[in-house]
């Protein structure tokens, strides 16, 4: 014990070290009595590595401390990876033996939090705080204080990384609310049904302002971050990537780490009451840096892979709040693939951001986050100039968009577009007429005629769209809606918002005014004939062969049940009398009687509802179709 007690510092932070470093966590975590021995041991001779570096002084004083950041790091990682392979098996030994040890666990990652806190507060009083930090490792002398800031800030991502970035924290419905505090919450269960309860955040949320304020406490700003590179330069004199320096995994500072980050920073600004930082501040500052970069960092874990919804959650909020941030109508087309000239920094252009979202919207498992996400695609086009605006929309609404169900709500957004763009239209002429009142020249009312025209209000729009909306795509006809009854289903939401889009471009662009001519006659008779005339015609044909299934499948059922009562009571009659629309207008609970019956009762059930559903579909479009005729023919008799 002598012996120990006149080792110097250098001498005890290397035995300890090296003790530790012997330690395997990814097997001992899964041994009871293995674990209880190495939480102790790292607990005795972590505390001998803090009380030694506060005395140690070195000129590559870093060359100690990483060591001790690989010390706390090894137990984190083991940590998570046990706990990813209980998620993939929750019934194996493993899972049930950690389970059972979690008392044990949970304090051990408290305690070491507070070591790490302990760390870092050991180090950054060694600062005198007028230190400019970049983040980048190098054996020169002059970047020591460089090596020591970059270290303790992996060392805080990696925390983020593995227990705040694994955790909901309710981000982006939060930010959405925030953001519109007129709207609803949406509920992927429907209006009357009693929303989910949030999940308990407490402890994630205590996680987080923690490591960010740490995060403060090193002097990190999230401009530090955001214009972080992670790979070396093509300049051979970069010595940023010291390979002698980057030991274990090459210490790549977390993506996952930094994105977490930057959506607890925006969180904190919105939820200021449950989370604050100081770190809002240059978060605020950074706006011309949260789009390209921010955004294209956290596009990356927009996935719908089920399992990482937590991360794609956190990765929306920070879309959410950069798409925000764009002023209207302010992207311009140069920006569509735009990358700084600045050769530290790699943003990612618009219309990849672009692209990644919109799988996102059409895939995501989530009906909530398909929404978010969608609003923030509606946003985001609204920040481009209508050059930009005409780009993105025509690359969805186009048939080779591989996700219909996004073509058809991009006909929505195509719509509302063009209703904005006659708002400002009628706005314009009105203002321009109060001051031409008194001066009554042809110039005058031309000029008026004239003014924030748009695209979307001119000869235009249709020139870009109607082949990719009014019209059927060139492939072959087996394969076609007019044909094919599976691609008619599948095609069904598109062709309806098409149509409605069409009647609202009737109604809102009047005939006598007609600036993007769809009132002109070839154009109405071009439409009629190439679209709306085989539509029709594809509708009465699947009218009767519906009316005609329907009847057998109901026969079919009647004399399975025996007794017609049974049928259901609440019916939709459709307008020609022929059909009995037999869907059930409750609230959609079944019936404890029914729990038993046969299975091939129920398939025919299935069937009827299936087919009455079908009918209520074709009964709508047909009503759709009326309107535009009747609007249409009404038009030819005025003239």
């Amino acid at each position: 014990m002598q012996e120990t007690q006149e080792e110097s510092p250098r001498e005890q932070f290397l035995a300890s070290q090296e003790i530790l470093s012997t330690i395997e966590w990814l097997d001992v975590l899964q041994d009871h009595r293995a674990a209880v021995e190495a939480i102790a041991l790292f607990e005795l001779h972590m505390h001998n590595l803090l009380k030694a570096l506060r005395v140690i002084q070195a000129k590559k004083f870093s060359r100690f401390l990483k060591d001790a950041v690989l010390t706390l790091t090894r137990p984190i990682k083991a940590l998570h990876r046990v706990r990813e392979y209980i998620e993939a098996d929750p019934t194996s030994a493993t899972a049930r033996q950690f389970q059972e040890d979690q008392n044990m666990f949970l304090p051990f990652e408290e305690r070491i939090s507070s070591t790490i806190c302990s760390l870092i507060r050991n180090v950054t009083e060694r600062w005198d705080g007028t230190q400019t930090f970049v983040l980048k490792l190098s054996p020169e002398q002059e970047n020591e204080l460089n090596n020591q800031h970059y270290l303790l800030i992996y060392l805080i991502l990696l925390l983020l990384d593995h227990w705040v970035a694994a955790e909901n924290m309710e981000a982006a419905s939060t930010y959405f609310e925030y953001a519109n505090p007129k709207y609803k919450k949406f509920s992927p269960l429907g209006p009357n049904q009693t929303p989910e309860s949030k999940k308990d955040t407490g402890t994630t949320l205590r996680h987080l302002k923690a490591m960010m304020d740490l995060c403060v406490q090193c002097h990190l700003s999230i401009e530090d971050l955001l214009v972080w590179k992670p790979t070396p330069g093509d300049n051979e004199d970069d010595d940023s990537y010291d390979e002698e320096a980057l030991v274990e995994d090459n210490y790549p500072l977390s993506e996952t780490g930094i994105t977490t980050l930057v959506a607890g920073t925006i969180y904190a600004m919105i939820n200021p009451a449950q989370l604050s930082s100081r770190l809002t501040l240059p978060m605020a500052l950074a706006q011309d840096w949260v789009f390209t970069t921010a955004g294209g960092l956290a596009s990356g874990f927009l996935t719908s892979d089920e399992s990482q919804l937590h991360m794609a959650d956190k990765a929306l909020l920070v879309l959410l709040y950069a798409i925000d941030r764009i002023p209207l109508d302010g992207f311009e087309m140069e920006i569509l693939d735009f990358c700084s000239v600045d050769s530290s920094t790699d943003r990612m252009g618009l219309f990849q951001i672009f692209q990644i979202m919109v799988t996102f919207a059409a895939t995501c498992p989530s009906a909530s986050h398909r929404f978010y996400c969608f609003q923030g695609l509606d946003r985001l086009i609204q920040g481009c100039e209508d050059e930009v605006k005409m780009y993105l929309l025509e690359q969805l609404v186009s048939p080779k968009c591989p996700f219909e169900s996004m073509r058809a709500a991009a006909v929505n957004l195509l719509k509302a577009t063009v209703e904005r763009a006659f708002g400002k239209l009628d706005k314009a002429r009105s203002e321009m007429m109060d001051r031409i009142k008194t001066d009554q020249t042809e110039e005058s009312a031309t000029a008026a005629n004239q003014i924030a025209r748009s695209p979307f209000t001119s000869p235009v729009l249709l020139k870009t769209y109607q082949e990719s909306i009014w019209r059927f795509e060139a492939k072959a006809f087996q394969h076609s809606p007019l044909k094919n009854e599976g691609a008619w289903h599948e095609k069904y939401d598109t062709i309806m918002h098409a149509l409605n889009f069409y009647l609202f471009l009737l109604m809102r662009d009047a005939p006598d005014d007609n600036v993007t001519e769809i009132w002109m006659k070839s154009n109405v008779q071009d439409t009629h004939r190439e679209f709306l005339e085989p539509i029709y015609v594809r509708v009465q044909q699947l009218k009767e062969d519906y009316i005609q299934r329907l009847s057998r499948a109901e026969s079919a059922m009647d004399s399975e049940l025996g007794d017609p009562t049974e049928l259901l009571s609440h019916k939709i009659r459709s307008k020609n009398g022929v059909v009995n629309f037999d869907i059930d207008m409750d609230s959609g609970e079944e019936d404890d009687d029914n729990d038993d019956a046969d299975d091939e009762i129920k398939k025919l059930q299935d069937t009827v509802e299936s087919l009455n559903l079908n009918m209520m579909k074709l009964e709508l479009m047909d009503e759709l179709l009326e309107r535009i005729q009747e609007l249409t023919e009404s038009s030819e008799k005025n003239e």
